[in-house]
């Protein structure tokens, strides 16, 4: 597990980084990149090993720990862990 500074969050429409993505999606800039996420409570692929979206806005800021990185569809996926 990691930790990353989040330093930003902007939501995006999910179609602007994959035309089949319907749902909004988290853009968060951290100290050690930038990654994406779905929308807070919204699941992506690795249902066994991720949780489901976090609200990344509620802790831009701030240091967060138990952060796993996850690579898919060409993009680097943030996620906390429960």
């Amino acid at each position: 597990m990691e930790n990353h500074f989040i330093i930003s969050v902007k939501i995006v429409q999910g179609i602007s980084l994959n035309p089949r993505w319907k749902s909004n999606m988290q853009v968060i800039q951290t100290d050690k990149g930038l990654y994406i996420d779905n929308i807070e409570g919204k699941q992506f692929g690795f249902f066994k090993d991720s949780a489901p979206g976090y609200s990344w806005s509620t802790v831009v800021g701030q240091q967060v720990s138990d952060i796993e990185i996850f690579y898919d569809h060409g993009y680097q996926w943030i996620n906390k862990a429960s």
